[in-house]
Parts: C-alpha cells; sequence; structure tokens
C-alpha cells in the first residue's frame, strides 16, 4: 500500500517541507500565450487533485463519494483500488494528507494523445494508518521509507489530464 510506502532508512533525507496536495494552491491556469506553461499549470492541477481524492479515498477506505476516477485511469486507479482493498479488509482508513512536490519533466503536446511525464517527491510521513473502529494508530514499521521518488505517466484526454500509471521507486527524495 502507498501509505506504508517502502522499507529504509530516512535519517539522510532532505527534511524541507513540500507542499501538502490538499493544502497548496493549486497552480494557476493561465491563457498565456504559451501553450507549453498553460499545459504544464493544468497537468500540475489535475495530479495535486488525483491526490486530493486519493486522500479522501483512503480516509474511509473507499472511492465512494470521491472524484478519484475523474483523474485516474490505468494503473494509477489500479493501485489505489488494491490499496483501498487493503485497507478495507484490514479494518483501516488513514488521516492526514501527503505532501507532494512534482515536477514536470517531459511534455509532448505534438502527440496525438498529449503525454507528460512528473517527477514527485512523496512525503507520507503525515499520512496515518488508523484502526477504522477504535481510531488508533496502527504501528508500522520504523524503517519504512516515507519519503521517496515516484514517477507518474499521464495523458491530456480531450481537455483534461488524466493520472495514468504511477510508479514509487525505492529511493528517498
Amino acid at each position: 500500500m502507498a501509505v506504508t510506502a517502502c522499507g529504509s532508512d530516512n535519517s539522510s533525507e532532505d527534511t524541507r517541507k513540500t507542499p501538502s496536495a490538499r493544502t497548496s494552491a493549486p497552480a494557476p491556469v493561465t491563457s498565456s500565450a504559451d501553450p507549453e506553461t498553460t499545459a504544464k499549470a493544468q497537468l500540475l492541477d489535475a495530479y495535486r487533485h488525483y491526490w486530493d481524492e486519493k486522500a479522501a479515498a483512503y480516509a474511509k477506505a473507499s472511492m465512494s463519494g470521491t472524484r478519484l476516477k475523474t483523474y485516474a485511469k490505468g494503473n494509477a486507479l489500479g493501485l489505489a483500488q488494491s490499496d483501498l482493498k487493503n485497507l478495507k479488509t484490514s479494518g483501516q482508513v488513514t488521516t492526514g494528507e501527503p505532501r507532494i512536490d512534482p515536477q514536470v519533466i517531459s511534455l509532448d503536446l505534438q502527440k496525438r494523445v498529449p503525454l507528460a511525464k512528473i517527477s514527485d517527491c512523496v512525503d507520507v510521513s503525515t499520512w496515518k494508518v488508523l484502526d477504522a473502529k477504535t481510531k488508533r494508530e496502527v504501528a508500522l514499521p520504523e524503517d519504512r521509507r516515507t519519503k521517496y521518488v515516484s514517477n507518474v505517466t499521464a495523458e491530456k484526454w480531450g481537455k483534461r489530464w488524466i493520472v495514468l500509471d504511477v510508479k514509487p521507486e525505492d529511493r528517498a527524495c
């Protein structure tokens, strides 16, 4: 499950605060003459919404009432659904939210279906797993990685960017 992330020592990690997916200001969508700048802003805005909806779903171990399917398809949606099934089966939910620091690393607007790649530093240290009934925090391995690199692929379907693939790496950021 993405909440528990990967196992590793975090002692050498960068401790700077990254914006929360839920509380960071959305990237302004401008009417810039530069289509690439506008596309990047729209892409990052959609990606932040993906994390907002994912955090909302994990908080109740259900996609019901969220718009996660609006922002994620394919592998990205499948991983979230698998995590949600594991949370529900374990009688767990989450509280808090991850902090993200996405950077667009490639953008191809010339393709028939525009394609983008994002590299993100995901910090799940403030995203806690709780027992759904008691609301007590579930003990997780102390050596789990709480800040890691995630590689993301998105496509623009019509006027919307859709997160298609999310690949967390077993390395700190």
